[in-house]
């Protein structure tokens, strides 16, 4: 007859395992849930990526999950994701350490589209930018002294490799 001190170890993996099996059953009845690895901020999931690509890449990587790369209606949607990639890059205040934004002007020059097909009403250009009809793509250039200034807009080559966010709807 085993003692009751032998038996403990037993019944904390036991009840783990229910507790942990509790969860999973839980997460799987939520009625609006971001994906595994995916965090949750209002009303949309977002999903970093530190390993850098052009621009079309990103936003392939970003419409196989069902998203696209991120709009910015306003300067709270701005905020907010800049403070998202300041918690996933070791030093914030490296300049020029950009990241893509779903804003280009790959249909016609300097008419700017969302790649979600948002209406653009807010623009947070870096000065004297745009300037280049040859760069259709816009990054957040982390350029500046402040945050809000490292949240300005870039113009810049596709082709160019810059890390990203994508971004979906909660299901």
């Amino acid at each position: 007859m085993a003692s009751m001190i032998q038996k403990i170890p037993l019944m904390v993996l036991l009840l783990t395992g229910f507790i942990w099996l509790s969860e999973g059953e839980a997460c799987t009845k939520c009625t609006k849930c971001c994906p595994q690895y995916w965090m949750r901020v209002g009303e949309y999931c977002y999903q970093y990526f530190g390993n850098k690509m052009k621009f079309h890449d990103a936003e392939n990587i970003c419409n196989r999950f069902g998203g696209n790369l991120p709009s910015i209606r306003n300067e709270e949607e701005s905020n907010t994701i800049y403070q998202l990639w300041k918690g996933f890059v070791d030093d914030s205040t490296i300049v020029f350490s950009a990241y893509w934004i779903g804003l280009r002007d790959t249909i016609q020059v300097n008419k700017y589209e969302w790649t979600d097909g948002t209406p653009v009403h807010y623009y947070n250009w870096y000065p004297a930018e745009p300037n280049s009809s040859d760069e259709d793509c816009v990054e957040v250039v982390n350029a500046g002294y402040n945050d809000d200034e490292r949240q300005q807009w870039n113009d810049a080559l596709c082709d160019q490799v810059r890390s990203f966010f994508c971004r979906k709807p909660l299901n």
